[in-house]
């Protein structure tokens, strides 16, 4: 009796660890509208004061911005605000015992400052599917567009490379640094280019340069839009559908459901034990479903950024498939909110797991 009371205490400490640790900072700021979605579902409601959890999704409208200050336990200080017409996922992975922290900019901007406590090893990192931008303390801007990026620093130094998310592949050939004075461009191809950034009030001239470039790359999407679309409607085609088989593999499993009860109740249930038991099976299905959700994704941020920019005039063109411009984007339109869906349950999934996994991805081997 005395050793099954001793095993009841440790699993209830070794859960009550886990579920702090998932906290990564508050809402400090927030304006107009926004949404956070957290294992699976998206919060009723959004204020001051709001937590921000591991592998949380927060997307501002076009009129919306939120700001999130870091919370001690994630080794930084400071804040980075999501501005309007953007979308960022924020996740801290351990890595060597260590928390690495991470804003994943899947479209729009951010804006960034940080500093690493005294005594931790913590970073931080602005990664997108084409581009990683490193830093241990600075104060500095990201934007991205059509698979471009762009990062100005105001203090401090940080450093770019090429990057692929499909072949989890980074650049070998040095990239850049971004300080004071100088901005750098990061293309689709992985060419890196760096340019003057102009000396006075960093915020408004962040704001014209930013305007600027991605006024000449709307200009660029505008004149040939069945092109740029052709990129990634294949892609959207085959792997949204695999996506959509696999998350319903994925979302019937009994752990994963198990799992995602709890955490609507807030809690993480069961022990060392269970967990050995119940992991590899959650494990098998998003190892099964990550590839086609790697590339679906990127396809799916992608054309949500680029169909609002499609000209009336180019509505009844021929895409590769052979549909119209307007056939495609009313069934892409259609089968959006079941990619929602699918990338929501596939971030849940994975946050769960690391809940259970000593704050470990399952993905950290693969």
């Amino acid at each position: 009796m005395k050793k099954r009371t001793a095993l009841g205490i440790v699993c209830g400490i070794v859960c009550a660890i886990g579920l702090q640790a998932q906290v990564l900072g508050k809402v400090d700021y927030i304006e107009g509208s926004a949404e956070i979605t957290r294992n699976g579902e998206k919060l009723r409601a959004i204020a001051i004061g709001t937590p921000i959890e591991n592998l949380d999704l927060v997307k501002t409208s076009a009129n919306g911005l939120v700001s999130i200050a870091f919370e001690k336990d994630s080794g930084l200080t400071g804040s980075i605000q999501i501005v309007p017409n953007s979308t960022a996922l924020i996740r801290q992975d351990l890595v060597s015992g260590s928390p690495s922290n991470e804003a994943q900019l899947m479209a729009g901007s951010v804006n960034l400052k940080v500093k690493r406590l005294a005594g931790m090893k913590s970073a931080i990192q602005v990664k997108t599917p084409t581009a990683v931008l490193g830093v241990r303390g600075t104060e500095f801007s990201v934007a991205t567009f059509n698979g471009s990026v762009i990062t100005a620093c105001k203090e401090g130094e940080v450093s770019c490379a090429s990057y692929s998310a499909i072949s989890e592949t980074l650049s070998t050939d040095g990239g850049a640094s971004a300080v004071p004075g100088t901005m750098v461009e990061i293309l689709e191809s992985g060419a890196v280019n760096t340019g003057s950034f102009p000396e006075g009030n960093f915020e408004d001239n962040w704001k014209a340069m930013r305007d600027k470039w991605q006024t000449y790359n709307v200009d660029l999407f505008a004149a040939d839009p069945v092109n740029f679309m052709n990129q990634f409607i294949v892609n959207w085609n085959d792997h949204s559908a695999k996506v959509e088989s696999l998350s319903a593999t994925l979302r019937a499993n009994p752990n994963l459901k198990k799992w995602l009860a709890d955490a609507k109740a807030g809690k993480v249930s069961g022990n060392l034990a269970d967990w050995a038991r119940e992991k590899p099976s959650v494990m098998k299905d998003l190892l099964a479903v990550r590839p086609d959700m790697t590339v679906a994704m990127i396809s799916w941020y992608r054309l949500q950024e680029l169909i609002p920019l499609v000209p009336q005039s180019a509505m009844n063109r021929t895409l590769a498939t052979g549909e119209t411009v307007k056939a495609f984007i009313a069934r892409f339109n259609r089968g959006s909110a079941s990619m929602a869906s699918s990338v929501a349950l596939f971030s849940a999934a994975e946050k769960q797991y690391m809940l259970r996994n000593d704050g470990l991805s399952p993905f950290l081997d693969f």
